[in-house]
Parts: structure tokens; C-alpha cells; sequence
């Protein structure tokens, strides 16, 4: 079966665009009004330039009247988005001369968090309840400060032991021109393994684990340009020279891993990315929609020329079907144009993006898609309450709102990495119900039931949003 599947993607596509015809009419009153001012409170730390960026209008702007309450929803949106605030309220005054005033309200969140590291490496949470490989744990120190210096720029500093060791500093300034619009930023990560995954057997990962040595040793030093011409719209440049080394017992194991029977490799890699983003959530979107395009070329110029050329696109639709019913659904796809020998750069399906009721599975591939569909019931709608015996604000409210979810994922991996691999070249499919816990600070609690086509029935527990990971 060849990747003439690719069908089946191109069809889902057209119907997700299809859905997302969404057309306003209205019918009132004719006349107009003026912004004449815009007031905001709150913003201890965040400049005012920050905020206004990201709203639909501005001082001297003219609104038909049903664009009001549409560009202040928006905005409201698009302000919480930015992950700077809990709370955001806007509020507005008409007055006699049909001018108006712009109130906005905002409850900052807290922005600097050193905290202590205790963290599985396992894929994901279900797998470790499953292994239970409590030596897998890592400990050590993580520095996020969200909001540094009052321009949303981000700042990370990691510092990993125990299982693994790791070292993480990333920075990035969303902004460095007047106009708001273009962002630089950096990123190294050093990341030292004593257990590597090697080859894939019966769709599970084989490991080799050391005692004294390591197994792989990964180095990434990475440079980016953003541009945000609009609100909804990121162009991104990233320029990355990676190095990998893997242990001679690996290279025996697998002479592929890499290429040619290499432990070493140094390349370079280049990647754009297109990111149209407009739900009301990115962390939990239940309406709007979201497309990233991707293209990458690992490996040119100086350093070595071995690597992948590929195209990866994702799209996104959420939409409220009535009253507390909601559907969304996302497609990701990557084709790739040379051949794949190398187990390093053929990661697909079970790596960073898997199937529902395959969680335990990985599967190496040239071309992938898959497809995540969810119809989601608000059991309980968003509710706030407050925690009178913590005195700041930034945590004393909290929200959180309950789903229920039906999903129902496929996907299909085009590989020549066939040997005992039942997942690939093959029209995959699963099917459950779960819970899904919404709260503050972009937490997401899923608990899901699922059955997949080979029958095999399972109980998984996830952090973060059921869609495809993006």
C-alpha cells in the first residue's frame, strides 16, 4: 500500500477549510463610532505597547456598532493568549457624541518561577504508570521568567542531573523594531543520555543502557528571526547547527542509526515556518482555527551534507456546534523528498505526535499523516472561586471548567523500516471517551478510555490539550 493515502489528507483538508465559513450580516443601525480613548489598569510590569499590539482597534478608530462587542471579544482573546494575564476584562462607555471609551482591565500573572526539577523521561505520563522506571526520574533546577523586563520576552534557563544530563538557555525578544513586528532570539541545548533508544521492534522501542558512559550525546545551538506582520500571521527562520555522537556499542546495534556506521555527525539545518493562529485558546481551543506550514532541510552546506528535506503542515478547526457541544478536529502531515536510511532522522508516528490508544507504540517513517477528531460536552462551564487563605492575587483565583470527549484518531506511515513493524504501511485508527480538566495557567488534566484497531483496549492519563501537538 503506497502513500496514495495522501488523498484521504488532501479530502480532510478541503472539509476542515470548508467548515470554517463563518459570515456576519447585520442589519441595524447605520451610524459609527469613534474611539476616543483607551484605559488600561492593571499592567504593573507589562509596557503599554505590549497590550496594544495585540488588540482590533485603536485611539480614532471608527466601529460599526456590531464590530464592538466582536473586537472587544477578540481582543480579549488575543490578550489572554499572550499567556501574560489570568484575567482580562474590557469593558466600554459610549458617549453623546457617539465616541467611546475603552476600559481594560488586567490581572497580571506571576512571571518568574525557580523551581526544582522532578520530571520522568518517559514519552508520556501513561507510559511511566505503565513502566513504572522510577531510575528514569531527572532532578535539577528550571529559571522560566515569562514577561522579562515587561516586553514579553522569555527567558529559560535548565539545568538537568539524575537520569540524564541536560543543559537548557533560551531567550527571545518578540520585538526589537518600532512597529512591533520583527523579534530575534537563541537557544542552546546540551543533552547527555545513558539509555538510548536504538531500533524499532513490534512497534515498541528497543533501549541500550549504560553504566559509566553515555549513550548519545546531542548538542543544538539555534538562531531565529520572527516576523508578525498581523495579529494572527508569525513568519519564523530558524538556523540550527546540531551535533550527535552515539556510543560504539550503538553503531554495532545498529549501523544505521546515523549514517554509514558513523558515532559522529555535525550538520546544519535551516527551517521556515508559517504559523496562522486564530483560536480563542492555545491551550484549549474551542473555537478558531490554526495552520502551521513547515519546511525543513537538515544538512547542507558546510559540516555535513546527510540529512532530510521535508514538508510538514498542520491545520486546526474548532467550532461550537450548539449550546455546550463543540467540535474540533487537526490534521498533520509531513512528506519528505530523499530517501531515509537513517533511524535518527525517521522519527513519525509515537515520537512527538501519537495515536490515542497507541501511546506505547513508535513507528519510523519517510511520509505520515494523522488525524485527531474530538466532540467535546461542557459538563461544567468555566467557574471562578477564590482561594482566601493565599493573599496574591496572581494565584488566590483560580478557574476551571470540565469536557466530555469523544475522539476518534487515524493515521497512516509510508516506511521501509517494515522488519516486525505492523504500524507502517498501514491505515491506522482508534476510537475512546474521556474527561477533560481545564484550570489556570494553562493546565490541562485529560483521563481517556480508548480502543484501538487491533482491539486492544486502555486507560490513559495525559497533560495538555487532546489535539495534535503544535
Amino acid at each position: 500500500m503506497q502513500f496514495h493515502n495522501k488523498r484521504i489528507l488532501y479530502i480532510s483538508f478541503f472539509l476542515i477549510l470548508s467548515f470554517h465559513t463563518r459570515a456576519q450580516d447585520y442589519d441595524g443601525d447605520p451610524e459609527t463610532f469613534i474611539i476616543q480613548e483607551i484605559i488600561i489598569s492593571g499592567n504593573n510590569k507589562t509596557k503599554q505597547d505590549i497590550i496594544l499590539r495585540e488588540l482590533l482597534f485603536k485611539t480614532g478608530d471608527n466601529l460599526e456598532p456590531y464590530e464592538i462587542e466582536e473586537f472587544i471579544s477578540s481582543s480579549k482573546e488575543n490578550l489572554l493568549n499572550t499567556s501574560l494575564f489570568n484575567f482580562v476584562t474590557i469593558t466600554y462607555e459610549k458617549n453623546e457624541n457617539n465616541s467611546l471609551i475603552i476600559n481594560i482591565d488586567l490581572q497580571e500573572r506571576w512571571y518568574i518561577w525557580p523551581y526544582p526539577v522532578l520530571e520522568y523521561t518517559e514519552g508520556n505520563l501513561s507510559t511511566f504508570l505503565r513502566n513504572q522506571e522510577w531510575s528514569r526520574t531527572d532532578y535539577g533546577l528550571f529559571v522560566l521568567i515569562n514577561n522579562f523586563r515587561g516586553r514579553k520576552e522569555i527567558l529559560k534557563l535548565k539545568t538537568i542531573f539524575g537520569y540524564n544530563n541536560r543543559f537548557v538557555l533560551f531567550y527571545s525578544i518578540p520585538f526589537i523594531d518600532k512597529n512591533n513586528k520583527t523579534g530575534i532570539g537563541f537557544d542552546i541545548d546540551y543533552l547527555r543520555n545513558p539509555e538510548t533508544a536504538y531500533q524499532i521492534n513490534k512497534d515498541e522501542l528497543l533501549y541500550i543502557k549504560f553504566q559509566d558512559e553515555f549513550a548519545r550525546k546531542t548538542l543544538k545551538l539555534s538562531t531565529f528571526l520572527t516576523y508578525r506582520p498581523y495579529l494572527y500571521s508569525t513568519h519564523m527562520l530558524t538556523l540550527r547547527l546540531s551535533n550527535v555522537s552515539i556510543n560504539d556499542t550503538v553503531v554495532s546495534l545498529n549501523p544505521d542509526y546515523l549514517y554509514n556506521s558513523k558515532n559522529d555527525i555535525s550538520f546544519l539545518t535551516f527551517m521556515y515556518n508559517f504559523d496562522y493562529d486564530k483560536r480563542d485558546s492555545k491551550y484549549y481551543p474551542l473555537n478558531g482555527i490554526k495552520l502551521k506550514i513547515s519546511v525543513v532541510k537538515e544538512g547542507f552546506g558546510l559540516f555535513s551534507e546527510e540529512g532530510t528535506f521535508y514538508f510538514k503542515a498542520f491545520i486546526e478547526d474548532n467550532y461550537k456546534i450548539r449550546n455546550r457541544l463543540y467540535f474540533n478536529t487537526g490534521i498533520e502531515s509531513m512528506l519528505s523528498f530523499d530517501k531515509i536510511t537513517s533511524y535518527y532522522f525517521s522519527e513519525a508516528i509515537g515520537f512527538n505526535n501519537y495515536i490515542r490508544g497507541m501511546e506505547y507504540y513508535a513507528t519510523l517513517g519517510k511520509n505520515y499523516y494523522i488525524s485527531k477528531s474530538n466532540l467535546k460536552y461542557e459538563i461544567i462551564p468555566k467557574r471562578m472561586f477564590d482561594l482566601n487563605f493565599i493573599s496574591s492575587h496572581k494565584f488566590s483565583k483560580v478557574h476551571y471548567a470540565l469536557y466530555f470527549n469523544i475522539f476518534f484518531d487515524t493515521g497512516y506511515v509510508n516506511s521501509d523500516f517494515i522488519i516486525n513493524n505492523k504500524l507502517v504501511n498501514d491505515f491506522l485508527y482508534s476510537g475512546g471517551i474521556g474527561i477533560d480538566l481545564v484550570t489556570y495557567y494553562d493546565k490541562v488534566l485529560r483521563i481517556e478510555y480508548s480502543l484501538n484497531k487491533f482491539g486492544e483496549p486502555g486507560f490513559y492519563i495525559h497533560l495538555g490539550a487532546p489535539i495534535i501537538n503544535n
